[in-house]
């Protein structure tokens, strides 16, 4: 496996954004990190420059980059978030970067990764004391609506119309569950360290209290206000797509809902009142679904935190990951799995 220092990974990527997207031979680089972040994949930021007839010009980019020994490595695929991204920004208004070029030669960084736009913004981790102080104030404005409404214009979007790649409409309404019950199942038992009955009973439990099936839609799968982009008052960007498939829309009501992505707040995602969220998505939407279906997948959401959890365990004791966060993750596993109990009724 390549592993570049900093100043050689500068260097790199000035030179392949540089001819392969700008088209630009005397671009310099005046802005480079790493943010924070990166459980699943490594992000870079840069900013190049370039003269253009005697005017200077720039443009930021993002470069994403598949992660070896990260969250769920093994059910790891950067394409499918690429390929979303195209669609997305070609076919929808959302505030989705757009996407440039994915890259499948492993020798340039190690892996493959892709090339996307800079989205001008801030990202906040909620449960910072400055992610508490913005959502705080963000709760008072118009953030919490478009929050709502970004999510049911998704859900709106016709999924034949974005003629998406054939691997992404392999669910049908009959069998997604099952085949979402069954990636659990999957992931569990690559790894656990050992059974645990309260994972048994709640993925026993999800196959037995199914809900109705309804038609299917894109669905994000991580939104939340900690992958949005923000500036004054407004969402700027929705970030983070790794997860996204066509899939339940009930999906993403219930991770809005989830306790794991606002604890102790009162606000959904530390952000909006339920009854404000649900009046708001359902009027963009005229979908219709009851709280016991919300709870369904909130069960399942909760197993899957459970499940990120032990991943994380899993890097850390048997991949030799030297990512202290991972350790971090798998010590929250005994408070997953006790939020988990808790849904159940134990």
């Amino acid at each position: 496996m390549i592993t570049l220092q900093t100043h050689d990974l500068k260097s790199v990527l000035m030179n392949y954004i540089s001819k392969n997207i700008l088209k630009q031979e005397d671009t310099k680089l005046i802005e480079f990190f790493q943010p924070t972040g990166g459980w699943s994949d490594e992000a870079y930021v840069l900013t190049l420059s370039w003269d253009n007839q005697g005017m200077k010009e720039d443009q930021g980019f993002v470069v994403r980059k598949a992660k070896s020994g990260g969250l769920m490595s093994a059910e790891k695929d950067l394409f499918p978030q690429f390929a979303i991204l195209d669609k997305l920004n070609r076919h929808s208004n959302l505030p989705v970067p757009k996407v440039y070029v994915f890259e499948k030669d492993k020798s340039i960084l190690g892996n493959e990764f892709f090339v996307m736009e800079k989205i001008e913004g801030t990202s906040y981790v909620p449960w910072s004391r400055e992610g508490r102080a913005f959502f705080e104030k963000a709760a008072k404005g118009e953030i919490p609506a478009q929050f709502a409404k970004y999510l049911a214009g998704l859900h709106n979007l016709d999924v034949h119309s974005l003629e998406l790649d054939q691997s992404m409409l392999k669910a049908n309404v009959k069998n997604y569950l099952d085949s979402k019950i069954q990636e659990l199942e999957k992931i569990y038992k690559n790894y656990k360290f050992v059974d645990d009955p309260i994972v048994t009973d709640a993925i026993e439990w999800l196959k037995v209290n199914k809900p109705n099936p309804v038609p299917l839609s894109i669905i994000h799968n991580d939104y939340r206000t900690g992958n949005l982009m923000y500036k004054d008052d407004e969402i700027t960007g929705i970030l983070d797509w790794e997860a996204a498939e066509v899939g339940d829309p009930r999906m993403d009501i219930a991770y809005v809902c989830a306790k794991a992505n606002r604890m102790d707040s009162p606000l959904l995602s530390y952000l909006i009142e339920k009854n404000k969220f649900f009046t708001i998505y359902q009027g963009e939407t005229d979908s219709e679904f009851s709280e016991e279906e919300i709870f369904y997948f909130e069960v399942y959401h909760q197993l899957k935190f459970l499940m990120i959890s032990l991943s994380a365990a899993h890097a850390f004791m048997r991949e030799g990951s030297s990512d202290l966060r991972m350790a971090r993750q798998g010590f929250r596993l005994t408070l997953m799995k006790n939020m988990l109990a808790e849904l159940l009724g134990y």
